[in-house]
């Protein structure tokens, strides 16, 4: 499958991206910035009207953005109350990324013990190979490479056709989402996660089963690891606006 028709965009921005959507993808960007810098801290209520005086713009346009934000799991938006900051829990958080590892341990191994599903690594690789290559100042859209990131570990989930399993990580990557995004992505940890997924493969191609759960341990570890220092940044940045308005 040639990259043009892969259903996850490159994590790397496009040009002339930032104009396709016209005022209300401006919206959205702004929004999800203050989110994700958390200037609008987890629990902030996302009120309607006090969004349209303070952008400067209608309630529809308001409305898309947060439906939008809503759909990429930074927000949750509740009947007859309206929409709030997603909440941040960090013990969930832990214990999301110890079920995650159990499961994805699982995978790989079934997967190394299996005949390799040939033509997913061949799709995957097409993908995550020219991302060896980007550029150090080349900028990255982090909701599309959470997603390619997502869709790599599921796509594997749903070779060894345990239903139950892949709706298990699917529930786990929209809890995760939130704390996923407000992570650092850089260039670098694009190319570093593009080599470990490249080796979790190569490690499932050879059949080899130690090699291919070490891989993907290493993998979620990175993951974890960045999120931790995400949610310790944020936890700090939120102590001092607290102290500076007090």
């Amino acid at each position: 499958m040639s990259r043009s028709r892969r259903t996850a965009s490159s994590p790397a921005k496009r040009s002339g991206s930032a104009n396709s959507g016209g005022l209300g993808l401006q919206i959205q960007t702004k929004l999800r910035e203050r989110i994700l810098r958390w200037q609008y801290p987890p629990g902030h209520h996302l009120g309607e009207q006090e969004l349209c005086d303070e952008l400067e713009t209608s309630r529809i346009t308001i409305r898309e953005a947060l439906r939008a934000l809503t759909e990429q799991g930074l927000v949750d938006q509740f009947p007859n109350r309206g929409c709030f900051v997603k909440q941040l829990d960090v013990q969930n958080t832990h214990d999301l990324y110890d079920m995650r590892l159990a499961l994805e341990l699982f995978v790989a191994e079934r997967l190394a013990r299996a005949n390799p599903p040939v033509e997913l690594l061949k799709r995957e690789r097409a993908y995550w190979e020219p991302l060896l290559q980007i550029r150090a100042a080349e900028p990255v859209v982090a909701v599309d490479f959470v997603k390619a990131d997502e869709k790599f570990h599921l796509s594997l989930a749903r070779e060894i056709q345990n239903a139950h399993i892949v709706e298990a990580l699917e529930d786990i990557n929209e809890r995760l989402r939130f704390v996923r995004l407000a992570g650092q992505t850089t260039p670098h940890r694009v190319q570093t996660t593009a080599g470990e997924h490249l080796m979790i493969m190569d490690a499932i191609e050879r059949k080899d089963v130690e090699a291919a759960r070490r891989t993907l341990r290493r993998n979620i570890s990175h993951s974890r690891n960045n999120v931790e220092i995400a949610i310790s940044r944020a936890l700090t940045a939120a102590q001092q606006q607290r102290a500076h308005r007090k």
